[in-house]
């Protein structure tokens, strides 16, 4: 036994002795973000009052449809940023629809983080390989292996830089149309996973406001540290657009119950949003060292935002484990006189066990200092409004990250009330 361990000792040393670094790319020349769209291009759009409207789009079939509408619509650009995006129906519905908007003309940039991207390399070359279509990968990991344990292994001696992830998720399409909230592109965050399901939680927005967000994408897709995926794989192993359409045609042969059959009817949905007064909440991304710049701006809004709550305050979050400085503001809140109601994900619910178990340490002390729990059933009868018919039988999880101050005030975004969110990740969010 003794010798086995040795062994394995020495191959981790000789892994970590051959590893190469991510240097960032400081003198690249900046590439914004385009104008708007003609308003012509977007039916409807041009009577609208130019005020900032919102649309809750809390059921997941809702939110694919209107995202690919969105995608389908757009004649001049396409800015995404997502933490996961998997190469399952819905995933590769979003692609087809990415691949078909580059096709006709339009300008695609996707920024994704590296978390997740195992086995992807190729196929994001490929994608890139499109004049209108370009990847880039947010810190992302010098060792490159396709096999995730491996992957992780081989930057081990990198991992204070690497811990630092972008959580981010925002679809703006054509300066008019933007979606941002929760949902990574999966189907799990739509209701046609087969298993497990989460119910989640986004806005889609329109008017002036997108002129923010488009900067905001622009500050993350400029950043040092957000690479070319053609600086990152060997281009031996790019397998060419040319694979990748056939790929994606043989797919989309398998899942057409995806597919949009009508165009969106924008007029229609934004005559009856919301009008609201809105406030971006925003980390800053990784700019000398993603191991030493801390990405706390959108945590320290929400504290302060929680202090001036006087009646209630409502918490939802997927994994709810309070830092100090929230646990802390919990209590002022709760010692002013304020209702403070927290909803998570329950043991059942929860596809992080570790977690559950980490959130479950706190249980005592926020009852003892006045909190109320509340836990998501992964049976409850709920589950139904969230899910395909197909796949009703699947368990319902709880991904949604929000706030409700004082019954008047809502925060909607990336951040879970967690120490990775308000600490380590970069996140986004609306106010």
């Amino acid at each position: 036994m003794l010798s086995i361990r040795r062994r394995w000792f020495a191959v981790v040393l000789l892994l970590l002795s051959g590893c190469a670094s991510v240097e960032p790319q400081r003198d690249r020349p900046a590439d914004p973000a385009h104008t708007q769209a003609p308003i012509e291009a977007w039916s409807g759009l041009a009577d609208l009052p130019k005020h900032d409207r919102l649309v809750p789009l809390s059921l997941g079939s809702h939110a694919l449809q209107w995202r690919l509408r969105a995608l389908r619509a757009a004649t001049d650009s396409i800015d995404l940023q997502t933490f996961i995006w998997k190469d399952d129906s819905v995933g590769l519905a979003l692609v087809r629809e990415i691949v078909a908007a580059g096709e006709r003309g339009v300008r695609v940039r996707v920024l994704l983080d590296d978390s997740f991207l195992a086995h992807a390399d190729p196929e994001l070359q490929a994608l890139s390989d499109h004049p209108n279509i370009s990847y880039r990968i947010y810190n992302p990991l010098a060792q490159r292996s396709g096999n995730m344990f491996v992957r992780e292994l081989e930057n081990l001696n990198d991992l204070s830089r690497i811990n630092h992830r972008m959580h981010n998720k925002l679809l703006v399409v054509d300066g008019r149309i933007a979606i941002m909230g929760g949902r990574n592109l999966a189907d799990e965050y739509f209701g046609y996973e087969s298993s497990h399901n989460f119910r989640d939680f986004e806005l889609l927005v329109n008017g002036p406001f997108l002129e923010q967000l488009e900067t905001v994408f622009d500050l993350y897709w400029n950043d040092p540290w957000s690479l070319a995926i053609e600086d990152l794989a060997p281009a031996e192993k790019d397998p060419g657009f040319t694979s990748i359409q056939a790929w994606l045609l043989e797919e989309a042969n398998d899942h057409q119950d995806l597919a949009v059959s009508t165009p969106g009817d924008w007029s229609a949905l934004l005559a009856n949003a919301f009008t609201a007064d809105l406030q971006l909440l925003v980390d800053a991304p990784a700019d000398a060292s993603p191991a030493l710049d801390a990405p706390v701006q959108l945590a320290e809004a929400l504290m302060a935002r929680i202090d001036e709550v006087e009646h209630d305050l409502l918490l939802v979050s997927a994994y709810f484990i309070p830092t100090p400085a929230l646990t802390s503001a919990i209590e002022r809140a709760v010692g002013r006189g304020v209702r403070v109601r927290i909803f998570t994900n329950s043991l059942g619910s929860n596809n992080h066990v570790s977690a559950h178990a980490a959130y479950v340490r706190h249980r005592p002390s926020l009852l003892q200092a006045g909190a109320e729990l509340y836990e998501l059933r992964p049976d409850a009868h709920s589950r139904e409004l969230y899910m395909d018919p197909d796949v009703a039988d699947a368990l319902l999880g709880l991904h949604e990250k929000s706030a409700l101050f004082d019954n008047c005030c809502l925060f909607v975004g990336s951040a879970n009330m967690d120490p990775r969110s308000l600490r380590l990740n970069t996140e986004v969010g609306l106010l």
